[in-house]
Parts: C-alpha cells; structure tokens; sequence
C-alpha cells in the first residue's frame, strides 16, 4: 500500500521507468501477501484434517476393543488360539503387517487385542516382533524404483535391507531368550518381565488391573463409539470366571461353589433369576464361598446367554455377528485414519525434514539416531521416515553406514504409536505390551549398534543383498516374496501342523531344515554363489568400488567394500 501512496505522490516527478518499477514491486508484494495467506490457509487445512484423522485413529482403537471383547467372551476369540505358539505368532505380525503395510497399525491393534484381554501380554510379544519385520518391506519395495541403474539399486537396495537385517537379527537373538526364559520360569522371558516392572512402577500393584484415572481419549471418543456399539462390562466380568464346577456330594447331589466375586457379578448381570438360586441345605457346604444346587443350571440360562452388547445400531445383530461387523469397521476406520494422517502429516513436515536428513549424513551416529527418531514421531509412520531415506541411498547422498542409525531412530520413533494406542486403552497390560515394543527395539540396538564388529554383520548382510541385486534385477521381487510371504506363511502352516499331529509337525520341520542345509551346502561348498555371480564379475565390482572410493575420498563406507568382496 505504501509503494502505491509513494507512486502516486511522486508521479510526476519521478520517471517513467522508476514508475513502473514501484509498480511491478507493489504488485508482487501484493501477490506475495495473496500467497503467504493461501498457504496459511492449506496448512490450517492440514492441522485440521490430521486433529480429524487422529480422533477416528482413536474412535477406530476403541470400537475394536469392544469388538474383540464381544467376540472373545462368546468363545468366538479362540479364533486367536493359533498366537499361543510363539512361532506362529511371529509369523502372524509379519504377515499382518506386510498387508497393512504399516506396523504402526498392525502393533496398534495387538495392543487392542491385550487391552480386550484376547491376548495375553506373553502371546503378543512375538507378534511385536514379527511387526518390526513386516514393516521393512514398505521401503524394500520403495527402492525398486532404482532398477534401472543397477549401481543406484545396489546401493537403494542396501539401505533399504539395513532395516530387514537388523529386526531379523534381533528377532534371531531376543525371541528364543524369550522362549527359554518363558519356559524356565513358566510366565514370561526377558521382554516380559523388564516391562511388567516398568508397568508396576509406573501404575503400581500388580500390573494386572485397569488403571485407576480415566483415559481422556477415550473420554473423548466415547460418545460415538457407543453410537455403533456399547459393551456391557458386568457380562463380560461375569462369563470371565467362567462356569461354575459341578462337585459331587452323594447319591445324585451336585454342588456348585460359588465365590463372593462370581456372585456379585451374576447378581448385576440377571438379578432377578439371581433370586432363584437354591442355597445347600443339611450337611452339604463348601470350604469357601456359598454353595447352591442350581448354578449349573443358573450360568446357562443367565450368564451364557447374556448380551455383550447392550447398545448402538450393532445391538440387534448380536453378539457374535456384531462382534465380527464391529471389528471390520474398526480396522477399516483404523487404517483409512492412519494412511491420511500419515499422509498429511508428510506433506507438512517432510519437505524440511530432507533438509535435516541432509545434514545427518556428517552427524554423529548417535545424532543421526535422534534425527530418524524425531521425524518419525511426527510423522508416526517408520514406514515414512525409511521409504525417504531409501533413495537418497540410492543416488549415493546418503551412504548405507549412515542409514543404519537413522533407521533405528526410525524403530524406536514408531512405538510411540503403540503407548499412545496403549493409552487409549489404558489397561496395564496393554501398557505393558508397548513397553516391550519399546524394549525389543532398544535392546536390540544395544547388541547389534555400539559394537562396530557387531554394526559390519547388519551393514555386510544388507550390502551382500545389494550387491547380488545389482547382477540380477529380479533379485529385490524374490526377496520380498520370500522373505515376506513364502517363508512365514510355510513356518505358520508348520507351526499349526504340531497342534494336528506333533508327528506330522516334526517330519515336515525336519524335511524343512533338510531343504535349508542343502542349499547352504550348494551355496557354500559347491560353489553356487559362483554360479550366481562370477568371481571375474566380483572382482570388476570390487575394482569398481574402489575407483570409486578414491574419486569420493569417503574412508567409513569399507564396511561395505568388506562386505562386497567377502560375498
């Protein structure tokens, strides 16, 4: 406003050319001040739409607890039996989480199923860790995109298989001291233990019952999620201590001990056929609790036929089938909020954060840890943070040293997803089951990260991979169906086979390790790597890398020469 006050006053004593620099300069302020306020506009917009999405990420997290809990207190959650075998639950958190795409979501709902008490915390932990695998193959796919220059895709697909290595070998390490220690101590192994004392300190007692505050999302949310479905507790509460034991007292006399607890809650579930149970006369007593003759008789009439949902549009369905249309619907609205608030959150953030990236590539390793850690909290996506990183790898910005930390910032960046899910909830074993989220991956940069012997067996794999994707462009498609779908589908179907026939189970394990030692042994005393790739191609690659090394003057990335010219 000013330049055209000050060109309209000097307009006649000024040129014409200074006139009309004034002008195009007052025009493009003007311009300028359009924009700016555009853009503040779309970036309101934005804020808007991600506070929108967070609130169904909520809303979808507490309709899947009721879901589950209608369904797990039917009998209808014995659909979930199969994650009793550690093997096949981490065959599941892989396999759910390569269809998702998104290990945020897929940890998301395991802390659901605890806080529904579907799954116990020690069943849930191998389904974290096959949730940390599954998540890689987002940015294994991503780098792909590089198969037009094979020295691009060796390098993308090296970064990209940094983070497939590290969760492998951490699952390799972690999960059978989880299996031995479970099975020495009869309830959990290392996991499970460190994070029921971090639960304890935190919530007290035992770490067993609900939280004593009220969970504010779920305050938040509540309203609506009953507009679909409202669980009624007292039935739930009650059909968990389960049916009452018929015990012998003579010659056609049964009695059934019930507990002050089981009573209080069959009371508030049907008070009135409450008041037709027959108390035991004579002789006949129980040791503890009060005894009667018809709670046999009482529970299935009463209990077992009670209603879970007692409210919203999915009452008249029922139980079961409400159960099922309730927990479609949530998982539905969970991912669809989640991929938008994903999406959204990129588009805000992730134009600065490559500026931040950038400048990790010269941080120390540690650093670059906080970097991938900080981006991936606000982006609550690992998938996000490693699928932008995968092709500066690529182009030769970032090298695959320096991916390594920024992708275990990612790891640790993610669970923050699975607290805040466990906040909603606000169950101490769902608290418990973030915090081994938390503890796997943490533990397993302290084994495989500070030690630099220990860092070259993660950077050598990743780059072995690499190396043999550059030869044979198909290489990256192989993995991912092998690594992601055959594999864990075949050790399910293995894994549930022992539970038709530990015979069966035991001579397909043994043909299974009979097939995998055979080609090690083709591989690696028959010369089959050879076969592959040459040892006159090795030696070109090799030679490659280190013209190129010198060219660069870059002294750390022999890590990945060593690893090259070992395979």
């Amino acid at each position: 406003q000013e330049l055209f006050e000050l060109r309209g006053s000097c307009q006649q004593k000024i040129p014409p050319e200074l006139s009309r620099f004034l002008s195009n300069m007052a025009e493009a302020a003007y311009a300028k001040e359009q924009s700016a306020g555009m853009f503040a506009v779309f970036v309101t917009l934005k804020i808007l739409g991600v506070l929108i999405s967070l609130y169904f990420f909520l809303f979808g997290l507490d309709l899947m607890g009721g879901s589950f809990s209608a369904l797990g207190s039917k009998g209808a959650g014995n659909l979930f039996t199969f994650s009793d075998n550690p093997i096949a639950g981490l065959m599941v958190g892989i396999l759910a989480t390569v269809l998702v795409q998104s290990s945020s979501t897929s940890t998301s709902i395991v802390v659901g199923l605890v806080g529904a008490d579907v799954l116990a915390v020690k069943q849930a932990i191998p389904i974290i860790m096959g949730a940390n695998i599954g998540t890689s193959v987002t940015n294994t796919i991503v780098s792909m995109a590089h198969a037009g220059d094979r020295i691009e895709l060796e390098r993308a697909f090296s970064g990209a298989t940094v983070h497939d290595m590290f969760n492998m070998l951490s699952v390799l390490t972690l999960l059978p001291l989880e299996i031995i220690i479970g099975a020495l101590s009869g309830e959990g192994g290392l996991l499970f233990f460190i994070s029921k004392g971090l639960t304890n300190a935190i919530i007290g007692g035992g770490g067993e019952s609900d939280l004593r505050f009220p969970s504010p999302t779920k305050e938040i949310v509540s309203p609506f999620t009953k507009l679909f479905l409202s669980k009624d507790k007292n039935t739930i509460k009650a059909l968990s201590f389960g049916a009452p034991e018929a015990l012998s007292c003579g010659t056609d006399c049964t009695k059934y001990c019930v507990s002050s607890d089981m009573s209080k809650a069959w009371k508030k579930v049907a008070k009135e056929a409450y008041e037709t149970l027959i108390a035991c006369s004579g002789t006949v007593s129980c040791d503890s609790g009060t005894c009667y003759t018809n709670a046999g008789e009482y529970y299935e009439n009463s209990i077992e036929t009670g209603r879970t949902i007692k409210g919203g549009f999915l009452k008249d369905a029922g139980d079961v089938a409400g159960g099922i249309i309730g927990l479609i619907l949530s998982l539905v609205v969970l991912c669809g909020a989640l991929i938008v608030m994903v999406k959204l959150l990129h588009s805000l953030v992730m134009g600065q954060a490559k500026k931040v990236i950038m400048k990790g590539t010269k941080m120390n390793d540690y650093l670059a840890i906080l970097v991938g850690l900080g981006i991936t909290i606000i982006v609550q996506s690992s998938s996000v943070t490693t699928s932008a990183l995968t092709p500066l790898v690529g182009i030769g910005v970032l090298p695959v040293y320096k991916m390594l930390p920024m992708t275990l910032g990612a790891n640790i960046g993610t669970t923050f997803t699975s607290m805040f899910a466990a906040l909603a909830v606000m169950k101490a074993s769902s608290l418990q089951i973030a915090f081994c989220h938390l503890l796997f991956n943490l533990i397993g940069i302290l084994i495989w990260f500070p030690v630099p012997v220990m860092r070259k067996v993660v950077i050598r794999a990743a780059c072995t991979l690499g190396f043999y994707a550059s030869y044979w462009r198909m290489v990256p498609l192989i993995y991912i169906l092998v690594m992601f779908v055959t594999v864990p589908g075949v050790c399910l179907l293995i894994s549930l086979l022992y539970s038709a026939s530990v015979a069966g189970g035991v001579v397909v394990t043994i043909l299974a390790l009979a097939a995998v030692a055979g080609l090690v042994y083709w591989w690696v005393k028959l010369g089959g790597c050879y076969k592959v790739v040459s040892q006159e191609e090795r030696d070109a690659r090799k030679a490659e890398i280190e013209e190129e090394m010198g060219e660069t003057g870059v002294a750390e990335p022999k890590e990945e020469t060593q690893a090259e010219s070992a395979v």
